[in-house]
C-alpha cells in the first residue's frame, strides 16, 4: 500500500524590470507549486517466537509475531552497536565481537525480559528503545 506524501516545492521566478532612469525599480513575482509524490511503504520484517520448549497447550503451540529490524540492517556494525548498548545497560559482559553469538542473544533476551517480552530475537521496539533504529513518526 503506497501512502501519498505531500511535498511542497517552492518555485520562485523573479522577473526584474528596470527603468532607464536613476530611480530604477525592481519587481519580483513568486509562484508556489505543489507536487504530490507517492512514496513506497518502508519494508517491514516480522518474526515469530514460541515461548517455552514448543510444548502444546490444549494441542496448540502458542506463537507471538512481532516486527524485527530487517536482515539488511543487521550487519556487523549494527551488532557491535547493539552489543555496546547492552553493555552500557549492564546486560552484556565480554568483548564486542559484532557477531550474533550466544552471549548476545542471551543479553537481548535478558533486556527484553526486563522490559516485558521474553524472547532472544531482537524486536524492532527494542532496537528503537536502544537507539539503534529510527522511530517511525507519522505526520498528519
Amino acid at each position: 500500500m503506497a501512502r501519498a506524501t505531500g511535498l511542497a516545492l517552492a518555485a520562485i521566478f523573479f522577473a526584474a524590470t528596470a527603468q532607464a532612469d536613476a530611480n530604477a525599480v525592481s519587481r519580483a513575482r513568486i509562484d508556489l507549486a505543489s507536487v504530490a509524490l507517492a512514496a513506497p511503504d518502508a519494508r517491514q520484517c516480522w518474526a515469530r517466537y514460541a515461548n517455552g520448549s514448543g510444548q502444546t497447550r490444549g494441542g496448540v503451540i502458542e506463537e507471538v509475531a512481532f516486527r524485527v529490524p530487517c536482515p539488511e540492517v543487521m550487519g556487523q556494525a549494527f551488532m557491535e552497536t547493539l552489543q555496546r548498548a547492552l553493555m552500557a545497560r549492564g546486560f552484556l559482559e565480554g568483548p564486542v565481537t559484532g557477531m550474533a553469538d550466544t552471549q548476545t542473544r542471551a543479553a537481548v533476551q535478558a533486556f527484553q525480559r526486563a522490559n516485558g517480552f521474553n524472547s532472544p530475537i531482537l524486536t524492532l521496539e527494542t532496537a528503537q528503545r536502544l537507539g539503534l533504529v529510527a522511530i517511525e513518526v507519522t505526520r498528519n
